[in-house]
């Protein structure tokens, strides 16, 4: 197109070259009025290709910002299971503790384990990040598009951040502190959480939601005993409940958020 472009301009040189040596100005005028024209047009088209060119990155930009939220809202319902179960142990734990211990069984320290059960949780932020390292945010020609998307990653780091905190609590160092190691090596072999790998090659942690461990009844009796009666641990396991039931509501958070931008995305709203 190039080659093209530069040998019409030289033959209309060569022309406007001919017409002055011929005195013949009106040719010459109208050979100049053509160069112009052509040169105008050469500006549009290079523009609009510009233009077409900016626009197609910008929307395979807002197709993986779309296919990133696909992945955020499945993450955040992995995470919302996970944690669920711990908190359904932790709330099992506490009510365990208004018993007698003489009534209470596996169940009771199974459920003081799996209630802290953590993961390390993290943020997809690639394609944002991209967008702001090249500059190309600005290709999203929508306002209210690019405010959309940035405060939907600018408030997810405060709401990763959050749920982070409330991992790193101290209930989980004093409960595998104080449970004996032959119990910890039997809910680990039966009850631990586990990676998997879903349809899309998506892995995720999860925790069964029951388990059996095989422990003799003299000494399980006498580690239920011991347990029931820390009260360190029953009033850590209280504040692990509320850090749960605070990762579950970030992640809630996240779903409704995460939502709500897909949702307007794939509407096209401006």
């Amino acid at each position: 197109m190039n080659g093209i472009t530069n040998d019409w301009t030289a033959m209309l040189l060569r022309r406007i070259t001919q017409h002055i040596k011929e005195q013949n100005w009106s040719a010459v005028f109208v050979e100049i009025i053509i160069v112009i024209a052509g040169v105008f047009i050469g500006l549009q088209v290079s523009l609009w290709n510009e233009a077409r060119e900016e626009r197609e990155v910008a929307e395979s930009y807002l197709e993986r910002i779309k296919d990133d939220l696909q992945v955020d809202l499945k993450y955040y319902q992995y995470v919302i299971d996970y944690y669920s179960i711990s908190r359904t142990h932790a709330l099992a734990a506490l009510q365990a503790y208004e018993q007698p211990a003489e009534s209470l069984g596996a169940d009771f320290l199974i459920d003081l384990y799996q209630a802290s059960q953590n993961w390390n949780l993290s943020v997809r932020r690639g394609t944002y990040n991209e967008l702001l390292a090249t500059g190309r945010i600005g290709l999203i020609s929508s306002e209210y598009k690019r405010t959309l998307i940035n405060n939907y990653y600018e408030s997810g780091m405060a709401r990763t951040s959050t749920a982070q905190r409330n991992t790193d609590v101290t209930y989980r160092q004093k409960i595998r502190m104080q449970m004996h190691d032959v119990v910890q090596i039997q809910i680990r072999q039966n009850c631990n959480d586990s990676y998997v790998i879903d349809a899309d090659n998506f892995y995720y942690l999860r925790l069964p939601n029951s388990c059996e461990i095989d422990v003799s009844k003299e000494f399980l009796a006498a580690e239920v005993q011991a347990l029931h009666n820390n009260n360190e641990i029953r009033q850590e396991l209280r504040f692990q409940l509320s850090a749960n039931e605070a990762i579950l509501g970030s992640m809630k958070n996240g779903i409704a958020s995460a939502s709500k931008v897909l949702s307007d995305l794939e509407a096209n709203i401006q």
